[in-house]
């Protein structure tokens, strides 16, 4: 599996706004500048975060981006799969004509699996906490 850079940008973005819960909103080019994302790149990935529920936005001279929930309320695999869609390393589908008795089904479900159960079970306040750890 490998995630896009939108994935990663939109991560990054997430973490630093789990760094600054407890302070309040921040800005998209505050936000930009900390993670060196383009402000229009991010707008868009801020965009999608927001309508999948994961931040909230205040417009205005004061305005910017919070999290919805506390950072240990939203893990990892909820944004990468906001901003990645499907973490299967299959291309598996209703138009592959092997679906039935396919011999490598069964191996890429289980890493599937294995993918979605790990970054289910990561939350930004850990990543908060490692990042400072470094």
């Amino acid at each position: 599996m490998k995630v896009s850079q939108r994935t990663e940008y939109g991560l990054r973005a997430m973490v630093a706004l789990a760094g600054k819960y407890d302070s309040g909103l921040m800005s998209i080019k505050e936000l930009a500048e900390q993670e060196g994302i383009p402000v229009a790149f991010l707008e868009q990935i801020m965009a999608e975060l927001r309508r999948a529920g994961l931040i909230v936005s205040t417009r205005g001279a004061y305005g910017g981006y919070a999290l919805e929930k506390a950072p240990n309320k939203i893990s990892a695999g909820q944004v990468i799969s906001t901003l990645e869609g499907s973490l299967s390393p299959a291309r598996c589908g209703a138009k592959c004509d092997k679906m039935s008795g396919c011999s490598t089904r069964s191996v890429l479900k289980r890493i599937e699996d294995s993918i979605t159960d790990t970054l289910d079970n990561i939350y930004l306040n850990e990543l908060v906490k490692a990042g400072i750890d470094e």
